[in-house]
C-alpha cells in the first residue's frame, strides 16, 4: 500500500512527491547542462515528458497484464485508472525518448544534442523514483540467508521478524537509487569529455542504465511485468546497449571490431538467459547459489556495457 505524508496540510503520496522532485531535478539539470538550448525547449520537454511518460508507462503495463483486466478484474476500463498504480519504468523510458524526439523536431534542435542534455541529469530522476519505491510494495528483492553481509552490512537488506524468525531480503530500491547516482556521476564526466560529438554521452549513459537494469531487475521478488521468468524491464533494458552498438557500428571502420562487439553482446545475452534459468530453478549446473549466479550475471552485464563503449572509443579515434 502506498504511503501518504502530510505536506502543507495536504495528504500526498510519498512516491508521487519523489517523482515530482526527480522530474524537477531532471529539468533543472537540462537547463544547466546546455544553456544554449532555444527558449521553451526544457518546458516543452517537461510537459511532453510527463504526459507521454505516464501514457507509455501505463500502456505497457496494461499490454503485459491485459488478462488481469479482462479475466481477473473483468473490467477493462480499469486500465484508465493509472493513478491507482500499475506503471512500467520501461514504458516511462519510451515516453521520455518519444518526448525528446517530438521536442527536438518542434524546436529544431538535433535529437542527439537534446538527448545529451537529458542524459546528464537522468540519473537523478532514476534515483528519486527508486528512493520513492520504499514507500510502496515495490523495491524488495529475493530472500537470502543470514551471513556476513546481513551482519556487517545490514543496510543492504530489508529485515522482517515473525516472532523469533528473521527474514532478510535484498534492498533493491536502495541498489537502484545508488545506481542512479552512479549514472549521474558518469554522465557528468562523459559530457565534459564527449560533448564535442552530440549523442555520445547519451549512448554511454543509456548503455550503462540498460546493462545495470538487467542485473538489478533480476534481483527483484515482485511478480509484475513477467514473460515466463524474464521481466519486461530486463528485455527493454537489453535493447539500450544493443541500440547503442547498432548506432556506433555505422561510425566504426573495420569489420573485426564491429563483429567482436556483436559477439560479446550475443554471448552476454546468452549468459543472462542461462543464469535466469538457473535462478528460476529450471537449470542447475555446479553448486547453485544466488551469489554465484548474480556475480556471473554482473560480469555478463559489464560485457554488454563494454561492447558499445569499445566501439565508441574506436569511432572517436578514427574520427
Amino acid at each position: 500500500m502506498a504511503e501518504t505524508i502530510s505536506l502543507f496540510g495536504l495528504r500526498v503520496y510519498a512516491y508521487g512527491l519523489c517523482a515530482a522532485i526527480g522530474a524537477a531535478l531532471l529539468l533543472a539539470g537540462m537547463r544547466l547542462t546546455d544553456r544554449r538550448l532555444p527558449g521553451g525547449t526544457v518546458s516543452l520537454f517537461g510537459v511532453l515528458g510527463v504526459l507521454l511518460g505516464i501514457l507509455c508507462a501505463r500502456a505497457l503495463y496494461c499490454a503485459v497484464n491485459w488478462s488481469d483486466f479482462f479475466y481477473n478484474y473483468e473490467n477493462p476500463l480499469l486500465m484508465l485508472r493509472w493513478f491507482d498504480g500499475g506503471l512500467s519504468m520501461a514504458g516511462l523510458m519510451a515516453g521520455l525518448l518519444l518526448a525528446a524526439a517530438v521536442t527536438a523536431r518542434v524546436v529544431h534542435v538535433p535529437f542527439a544534442r537534446l538527448m545529451d542534455a537529458v542524459a546528464v541529469p537522468f540519473g537523478l530522476l532514476m534515483a528519486a523514483l527508486r528512493f520513492g519505491e520504499q514507500f510502496t510494495d515495490l523495491g524488495v528483492g529475493a530472500a537470502v540467508g543470514e551471513g556476513w553481509g546481513t551482519a556487517h552490512l545490514p543496510w543492504l537488506f530489508v529485515e522482517s521478524r515473525m516472532g523469533v524468525m528473521v527474514e532478510y531480503r535484498l534492498n533493491v530500491w536502495l541498489y537502484e537509487m545508488l545506481m542512479g547516482l552512479v549514472l549521474f556521476a558518469v554522465a557528468v564526466l562523459c559530457y565534459r569529455r564527449l560533448k564535442n560529438h552530440a549523442g555520445d554521452t547519451a549512448l554511454v549513459v543509456l548503455s550503462l542504465y540498460g546493462a545495470s537494469q538487467i542485473l538489478l531487475e533480476s534481483m527483484r521478488d515482485d511478480g509484475h511485468m513477467l514473460i515466463i521468468f524474464l521481466r519486461v524491464s530486463q528485455l527493454a533494458a537489453f535493447v539500450l546497449p544493443v541500440a547503442a552498438c547498432g548506432i556506433l557500428s555505422h561510425r566504426v571502420r573495420g569489420k573485426w571490431a564491429v563483429g567482436l562487439a556483436w559477439l560479446v553482446v550475443a554471448l552476454g545475452a546468452a549468459a543472462v538467459v542461462v543464469l535466469e534459468f538457473s535462478l528460476d530453478g529450471r537449470l542447475t549446473f555446479g553448486q547453485p547459489t544466488l551469489a554465484r549466479d548474480w556475480s556471473l550475471m554482473a560480469a555478463a552485464c559489464a560485457a554488454l556495457f563494454a561492447a558499445p563503449c569499445v566501439l565508441l572509443a574506436k569511432a572517436r579515434r578514427q574520427a
